[in-house]
């Protein structure tokens, strides 16, 4: 697949995510994970990435977030973040 290809659907997978309602909406993981990432964007489902995928973009994440003033994730809330995020991720 081109490259251009994959970052459009990448794009689109995405964008069809940050619609979709979040798993398990009440449970602490999944509220800890909309606090945090709703500062600056509305948190994406995560069926939309596969854990590997989820891994990274948390890592890519964190210096965003303390470039936007944000104070950083601690070893416990990035451990349950992903956690949820990895537990209810997709498959391809």
């Amino acid at each position: 697949m081109p490259r251009s290809a994959l970052a459009l659907s990448f794009f689109a997978i995405l964008i069809s995510g940050c619609r979709a309602p979040l798993p398990d909406p009440t449970s602490p993981a999944a509220l800890l994970y909309a606090r945090r990432c709703d500062n600056c964007h509305r948190p994406y489902n995560p069926h939309g990435l596969t854990a590997a995928m989820w891994d990274l973009k948390v890592k890519l994440m964190e210096p965003k977030m303390q470039a936007a003033g944000m104070p950083p994730l601690t070893s416990d809330e990035r451990a349950s973040i992903l956690e949820y995020l990895e537990g209810h991720a997709g498959t391809e």
